[in-house]
């Protein structure tokens, strides 16, 4: 799948989806397998959908606050190529097909191996009020915002490359977790 092209409904379908798989593949898991780790490097299934919750916050209010009319633009938002450069780079490096790993950002890394079992059902509400906030965006709008990323101040993109990035990001630690319960040793 080609995030980088996804207009506005493709992604709150892709969303919705998202929340279906999670409930369907990790619903049924109790607190113990949800924390569960491969090793102490890996995150737990828990620990990825947290990630998930804490990223999609700090976008959307990233998001709600670039598309605010009242508040001033930075100079990084007013460069013309960048935010399209970052945007398509950004995506593209956080696909699920991408092979290269990163670091988290201390702002969405998740706490302990001991999530609550709740966390499931959190990170679908979550991804539903996500999608009711998608469908009041105007695609146009969206495609010309320029949003500043919540985790480093000098990188842009639109804010609807902002929403493609989500789910391109939503896709790639889903795909971690079902990793997890796929794992030797997974109980």
């Amino acid at each position: 799948m080609d995030y980088t092209r996804l207009s506005l409904a493709q992604v709150h379908a892709g969303l919705e989806d998202v929340a279906t798989d999670v409930r369907e593949t990790f619903g049924p898991l109790d607190a113990r397998q949800l924390n569960w780790r491969p090793d102490a490097s890996r995150w737990s299934v828990a620990q990825c959908l947290d990630h998930l919750l804490a990223a999609n916050r700090l976008m959307v209010q990233a998001a709600e606050h670039a598309l605010d009319a009242g508040r001033s633009r930075t100079i990084w938002q007013r460069l013309p190529l960048v935010p399209g450069l970052f945007g398509r780079m950004l995506i593209r490096s956080q696909a699920p097909q991408s092979t290269r790993k990163f670091t988290a950002s201390p702002l969405a890394t998740p706490g302990s191996s001991d999530v609550e079992a709740g966390i499931v059902e959190r990170f679908i509400v979550h991804d539903r009020e996500l999608v009711g906030w998608l469908r009041a965006l105007d695609e146009a709008r969206a495609s010309r915002v320029i949003m500043t990323s919540p985790f480093v101040s000098f990188i842009t993109y639109s804010v609807l490359d902002g929403v493609r990035l989500i789910l391109a990001h939503d896709h790639r630690h889903i795909e971690q977790a079902r990793r997890v319960t796929q794992s030797p040793g997974f109980v």
